[in-house]
């Protein structure tokens, strides 16, 4: 992947709407297609992705450690961040820049502290 975030930023692939919604899984299944503007309207509805990479200043603006690692399922601002494209798989935009702070939650099975 030829995509490194800079500065402050978070590189992100958010969860596809098939990951996201099991009733939109569903209709697929059967054959159903949503329109390709709808489709794109309930993706930016989605708040959730995994945390692929992160710029050298990320969370130093805030001390302490940083709050999610490379790996991490998060939670991020709903209509925060930009869609881009990897140079090398021009297919679509599969891949979403935000700043640190619009990370909201690292997102865990089980039960919390």
């Amino acid at each position: 992947m030829a995509i490194k975030p800079v500065g402050h930023r978070v590189l992100v692939r958010p969860e596809t709407i098939e990951e996201h919604d099991d009733v939109y899984k569903a209709a697929r299944k059967v054959g159903i297609e949503i329109v390709e503007q709808d489709r794109r309207k309930q993706e930016t509805a989605i708040d959730r992705g995994i945390v692929l990479a992160i710029g050298d200043t990320a969370f130093k603006d805030f001390g302490g450690d940083p709050w999610c690692q490379v790996g991490d399922v998060i939670a991020y601002a709903r209509f925060g961040g930009k869609f881009i494209k990897d140079p090398d798989d021009e297919e679509e935009n599969k891949y979403l820049i935000l700043n640190d702070e619009d990370i909201i939650a690292v997102v865990t099975k089980g039960k919390t502290q």
